[in-house]
């Protein structure tokens, strides 16, 4: 509901900063230019002509009143999600004697009604109405920033079109990006290569290097923290006419013995995806939002790569050495990512679509991993090509931000403390355990009423965006070669 939020107000904003051009009709006198003495200078007339007038037209006012009614109706509807959700799944649990999933269900619940006093109290008490304030000014402010920047480094017709493209001087401010969101797929078909009568995943079944019942879902050997929501499908009709959503055909655990004691030969055809739509699409939707916190609008599109290597369906984590590299071969492997020291100009192009990879599981407990393809300002190296990876985890409230946060890494950005900041991260800080923290993470309780980018970021954003990304990203127009008579010319300007 916040992202609809944000769309409307960024959509009225568009539509009141566009020019509004009108036709205005005038009287000018006329008279000859004669001595006072003249008669012929006694006389005038009046003559009518249309004058085309251009007025920009902005109203902040009804921005600010859509967004306030626009949130206090998500705030109500993601209150009462979260409770009708949190009581199904304890009413199923109970019936199914799942007491994982009763505990998800009232976990869902007391966090979904802390989170909805604390966004209803920022309502009523004025906190969004400072925030708004305070985002206005910042927006502003890194207008002139980018402006700063972008007129450092390029000029004429290129400057003029990112300016443009970006909405720098008026409209939505952003720069646009069309993102992939990728979803890793297991099949149970797929050949094993040494062993092409055997189905790929019982080999690595058996070789220890993946545990299918854990990556189907009937076994949970990370712990209750660190649990996934798998989907495993059957392939072909769903008995009874399904076939869609959330409720599919989902293998048993006993048809899935059977597929691993007969080698394949036995059980049902399947398929198994690392997490469910649902929690896919909170994801999406969650990094498509807070994108805009730094002036980023991405745009998703959502597909499906499979995996067969071991290192792609469990990938290393920290505890792994590599880490970094081993996504590096899993994002040009897999996702087709470039590597810039063969493809320099391809691996740029390819900044222009951010991509991420929900997977299954990583050695440790990480939950995401990424890979910034140039040096940040923070002192992040530069790795070989850009992209990152996911896995799912409950509750969404607390995790939904993973995405955003590794994208936050492509952009340029490192980690930092508060677990009121989507940069934050718990392996690598720890003063979220002091307790001078607890007044600033009130105030911004109040102020924002979950975790956010700060200025400072977006403007580091951008400082590693105008510095890396083609200028043809950032809306420039491609530039022409031709030849002329003369040899070999171009067209475009900037530099």
């Amino acid at each position: 509901m916040a992202l609809v939020c944000t769309e409307i107000t960024e959509w009225i904003e568009e539509e009141v900063s566009k020019p509004v051009e009108e036709w205005e009709e005038r009287q000018e006198k006329k008279c000859k230019d004669y001595p006072w003495y003249d008669p012929r200078g006694w006389v005038c007339w009046f003559v009518t002509i249309f004058v085309k007038v251009v007025r920009w037209v902005i109203v902040k006012v009804g921005k600010w009143v859509a967004r306030t009614v626009c949130k206090l109706v998500g705030v109500i509807v993601d209150l009462v999600v979260d409770i009708a959700v949190g009581l199904w799944d304890v009413i199923a649990g109970i019936f199914t004697l799942d007491w994982r999933r009763i505990l998800d269900g009232l976990l869902r619940i007391g966090i979904g009604v802390v989170l909805g006093i604390i966004r209803l109290g920022r309502i009523v008490f004025l906190g969004d109405t400072i925030d708004y304030i305070v985002e206005e000014i910042n927006r502003g402010r890194l207008r002139a920033h980018v402006r700063g920047l972008l007129e450092a480094k390029y000029s004429g017709d290129t400057l003029a079109d990112i300016k443009a493209a970006i909405r720098l001087d008026h409209g939505a401010f952003g720069l646009r990006l069309h993102a992939t969101a990728y979803r890793t797929v297991l099949d149970s078909e797929t050949p094993a290569p040494r062993e092409p009568a055997v189905p790929n995943l019982v080999v690595l079944h058996e070789q220890g290097a993946i545990n299918l019942r854990e990556l189907c879902g009937f076994e949970f050997t990370e712990g209750f923290w660190n649990r996934k929501r798998y989907k495993t499908l059957k392939k072909g009709p769903v008995l009874g006419g399904g076939g869609g959503g959330e409720f599919d055909n989902p293998i048993s655990a006993d048809e899935l013995d059977a597929y691993l004691t007969s080698r394949g030969a036995q059980g049902p055809k399947f398929i198994v995806l690392p997490m469910r739509d649902g929690a896919l699409d909170t994801k999406v939707a969650t990094a498509a939002e807070k994108g805009r916190e730094l002036a980023l609008m991405l745009d998703f599109a959502k597909e499906t790569r499979p995996v067969t290597d071991a290192d792609h369906i469990v990938h290393p984590g920290y505890d792994t050495p590599n880490a970094h590299g081993s996504l590096a071969s899993f994002l040009s492997g897999v996702l087709g990512r470039r590597n810039k020291t063969t493809d320099p100009d391809g691996a740029t192009a390819g900044l222009c679509h951010p991509v991420v990879a929900g997977v299954f599981r990583y050695t440790d407990t990480l939950r995401g991993l990424a890979n910034n393809l140039h040096d940040s300002a923070c002192g992040l190296d530069g790795k070989s090509n850009s992209g990152a990876t996911f896995v799912d985890n409950t509750p969404d409230q607390i995790w939904k931000y993973v995405p955003i946060h590794e994208l936050g890494h492509c952009f340029g950005l490192c980690h930092t403390d508060g677990v009121d900041r989507i940069m934050f991260s718990p392996k690598q800080n720890t003063a979220w355990k002091k307790w001078y923290l607890i007044p600033r993470l009130a105030w911004s309780a109040y102020l924002d009423g979950e975790p956010t980018f700060t200025f400072g970021e977006a403007k580091a954003t951008w400082d590693h965006v105008v510095a890396h990304f083609a200028p043809q990203c950032l809306g420039a127009r491609p530039v022409v070669v031709g030849v002329t008579a003369a040899g070999v010319g171009s067209a475009g300007a900037g530099h």
